[in-house]
């Protein structure tokens, strides 16, 4: 026995040996290796969180992909010791992680985490560009592999973003936006005497957007109204239009609210939710969606939608509510 031991040892060494001076055992990726996206919207205002519902997660996601190659014959678990992302030129901020430890694994082993990336939008910081991203992994033996992707920030091209909170004693806001570039006109109207406790209403523009980044976009949240007195009123009207002829998707969106506070009405609000996103390039070319949700008390709302392409499609829709109600649309439309 005594003559066995060193024996046992040395095979243990040579083992251990020859896995050090093997081919690398550690093979990464990251996948897709390029994305696109744009500065956050909603989240603007520092410390101030975005009002329920009405929100558009800008957020895009790699997968990192780590595996191990241990040489014939190898049984014993392997492990990465770490993960590691170099930003690059790209802040630390935006990334979900930038260092991990992957769990220990069977010899032959393959782990996946996905790596977020959100883009803030910074007050007088511009951060459009395009960024190259190295994912490292380096194994128990210490060889070690990389790769690297793209990650592509457009900034926009137009914001224009509000935010109200408590009780206004009269408050006017008007919009009017008209865009050659995306084939859109927009026009906004929204008053109010009373209380609200939030009103944020976006408005984000980029002319020549690509992959899945909208050309245009809004976020209007009303959240809380409460009529307080006789008189006191809450009136919105929204107008959306994109021209078929000038290479728009031909959809017309019109909402038009109101609550109010007299003899037979008591106002209230508690939500209003409007996203609109239109897209006329990129990925979702041609292509406008609405997402709209209404809850009030005594309350009017009107919704009238469609599209209109000429030769080809032809669609109308007018809904009227008036009450003590919920209401709920989504709707989108692609130009054939």
């Amino acid at each position: 026995m005594k003559k066995l031991l060193p024996v046992a040892i040395l095979a243990v060494a040579v083992l251990f040996c020859s896995a050090s001076t093997a081919a690398a055992m550690v093979y990464v990726s990251i996948t897709p290796d390029e994305l696109i996206t744009c500065p956050q919207i909603s989240e603007f205002w520092f410390g101030v969180a975005p009002c329920e519902q009405c929100h558009a997660d800008k957020t895009v996601t790699y997968t990192v992909t780590v595996a191990t190659d241990p040489p014939p014959g190898w049984y014993l678990p392997t492990s990465v010791v770490s993960v590691s992302v170099i930003p690059g030129e790209a802040p630390a901020g935006w990334f979900s992680w930038l260092n991990l430890q992957p769990p220990l694994g069977p010899p032959d082993w393959t782990w996946s985490e996905p790596l977020d990336v959100k883009v803030p939008l910074t007050l007088g910081k511009d951060a459009g560009g395009v960024y190259t991203i190295t994912v490292v992994a380096v194994d128990w033996t210490g060889s070690s592999a990389s790769t690297t992707a793209t990650l592509i920030v457009q900034d926009h091209d137009y914001v224009s973003e509000t935010l109200i909170a408590g009780t206004g004693e009269d408050v006017t806001i008007n919009r009017d936006l008209k865009s050659m570039a995306v084939a859109v006109k927009v026009k906004k109207h929204i008053a109010f005497t009373g209380e609200v406790e939030c009103l944020t209403e976006n408005e984000y523009l980029i002319e020549n957007a690509r992959g899945n980044n909208a050309n245009y976009e809004q976020e209007s949240v009303i959240f809380e109204y409460k009529a307080t007195k006789p008189g006191d009123y809450l009136i919105g009207d929204e107008q959306f239009t994109s021209s078929a002829v000038m290479g728009g998707t031909g959809v017309k969106v019109h909402e038009h609210y109101e609550i109010l506070h007299g003899p037979t009405k008591n106002g209230s609000m508690e939500s209003r939710c409007t996203n609109l996103n239109h897209h006329v390039t990129g990925d979702q070319r041609w292509k406008t969606e609405l997402c709209t949700y209404n809850n009030f008390t005594n309350g009017y709302y009107l919704l009238e939608s469609g599209q209109s392409v000429p030769c080809t499609r032809s669609i109308s829709n007018r809904e009227e509510y008036d009450g003590d109600l919920t209401v709920a649309r989504h709707e989108i439309y692609r130009r054939p």
